[in-house]
């Protein structure tokens, strides 16, 4: 046994499962086993979430993932039978792992509901309606973030005091690879995924030449300031799958946190 779960046991078996399924390397499983286990703690969390809410996704489609995993397996020139049960897993047991995924999925058609959706559409609509905006900082790395904030404070100041413009103070001052660029970071949409993901809120949260306070991230302490703004055309019905993808994740991260706050863990 790895772990135990609110009594329930995680096992090697589960983890040499949870390996196979996801096509990992030994070398791979290897280097991520903690990070691993701390997934599957995640999945009995959740299991145990859903069934103290009753909720059970539909048979018949639980029925067609497992036969859909089975061919994968078999197309990987396996036997999927001899393969499982070598993982120590029964029929059972398969059904039982493959079940969960579904059952959030069932969870979330229950509470994103379209009042729901509409709602949050209303409150954060910039980040689902392709809404882009064009951002420059001025960053910098050192190891004190208190001092780096007071410098930063400081060039604020001869920004907002126009001695100094935006750009070329970046490319003065900054220490990110964008100063040679004055800062510029480009175009980018709230989850894009082309900046790092600490510095959206705050973009999108400005308005054209406006200038952030200091702040700081994993990677240092910036500046921005937002040099454009493409509003985004994206309507309530075109943004409904990634609002409802976007609730899902959200309330996963809230149930995980509050599940694993009163659940009992005893790792061996």
């Amino acid at each position: 046994m790895l772990v135990r779960v609110n009594g329930t046991p995680i096992t090697e078996s589960d983890l040499s499962f949870f390996v196979k399924t996801r096509k990992l390397s030994t070398d791979d499983a290897e280097e991520r086993r903690d990070v691993l286990i701390e997934r599957l703690i995640e999945r009995q969390l959740l299991r145990g979430f859903l069934t103290q809410k009753k909720i059970t996704a539909s048979p018949v489609l639980l029925d067609d993932h497992v036969i859909r995993l089975k061919q994968r397996l078999k197309a990987g020139s396996a036997d999927p039978e001899q393969l499982l049960l070598k993982a120590g897993f029964t029929d059972e047991t398969l059904r039982r792992e493959l079940r969960l995924p579904l059952d959030w999925d069932a969870y979330i058609k229950l509470i994103a509901t379209d009042a729901k959706v509409s709602e949050l559409w209303k409150q954060r609509k910039q980040e689902f309606d392709g809404t882009e905006v064009r951002a420059a900082q001025i960053a910098f790395k050192s190891a004190n973030p208190d001092a780096d904030e007071m410098k930063l404070d400081t060039i604020r100041n001869e920004i907002t005091s126009k001695r100094i413009t935006f750009k070329e103070a970046a490319k003065k001052h900054s220490q990110a690879p964008s100063a040679d660029n004055g800062g510029d970071l480009g175009l980018f949409g709230f989850r894009s995924g082309r900046v790092t993901p600490e510095l959206v809120p705050t973009a999108f949260g400005l308005k054209v030449g406006d200038i952030s306070p200091p702040f700081r991230s994993s990677l240092g302490v910036h500046l921005l300031t937002v040099t454009e703004r493409i509003e985004g055309q994206l309507s309530l019905e075109d943004a409904k799958p990634e609002i409802r993808q976007q609730m899902s994740i959200e309330l996963q991260q809230e149930t995980l946190k509050a599940e694993r706050a009163k659940a009992k863990i005893e790792k061996n």
